[in-house]
């Protein structure tokens, strides 16, 4: 289903500054890959380089922490999904960076591109199964809960919340939601 991204050279650095630079064939096969435009991927680039504060060519949680319009209660988790699912080893390089940002472009004609609905949900769907059995059980949707809520509601009630949730959808609480099942809910 994820697309694994080559592991070739992207960046090179320039002179004694380390300056990092993209090259055009990189910007070419970047944006067919993406459907950004080539201003687009420059831009994306220029960002990219601004939170690679380091110059290390990727970028860590750490870099992505500091991104201020990313937070929000699960902010550590939306990190989580593009280092650990979208990255490697902990690193998110600029080719990943651009990837995963382009599964959230509006909707191509191509429903097969990056940024396809099925893309969209999956990133969604990763956000509660961080197992990745391809099941979001009753406590990676309590843990999701309890981010958004805080210590607003007692256990008990956030436990309720989390198991009606999956008896809705026509399901035994200790089954958990497959992604069809979220498919299908959206």
């Amino acid at each position: 289903m994820r697309k694994k991204f080559k592991k070739r050279p992207l960046f090179r650095k320039m002179g004694s500054s380390h300056s990092i630079t993209i090259d055009s064939t990189e910007i070419e096969n970047i944006c067919k890959e993406t459907g950004f435009s080539h201003s687009q991927i420059k831009r994306l680039f220029s960002r990219f380089n601004s939170l690679d504060k380091d110059n290390l060519g990727y970028l860590r949680r750490e870099d992505l922490s500091s991104i201020p319009e990313l937070y929000n209660p699960v902010r550590d988790r939306i990190i989580d999904v593009l280092v650990s699912d979208y990255g490697e080893n902990g690193q998110l390089n600029f080719r990943q960076f651009v990837n995963v940002l382009a599964i959230f472009r509006r909707k191509s004609h191509n429903s097969n591109g990056p940024n396809s609905l099925e893309n969209k949900l999956r990133f969604i769907f990763d956000m509660y199964d961080r197992d990745k059995d391809n099941s979001i059980s009753q406590i990676e949707l309590l843990s999701i809960l309890q981010m958004i809520v805080g210590d607003n509601l007692p256990d008990d009630q956030l436990n309720a919340i989390a198991d009606r949730t999956i008896i809705e959808l026509g399901l035994p609480v200790n089954e958990g939601i497959s992604f069809e099942k979220f498919c299908d809910c959206s």
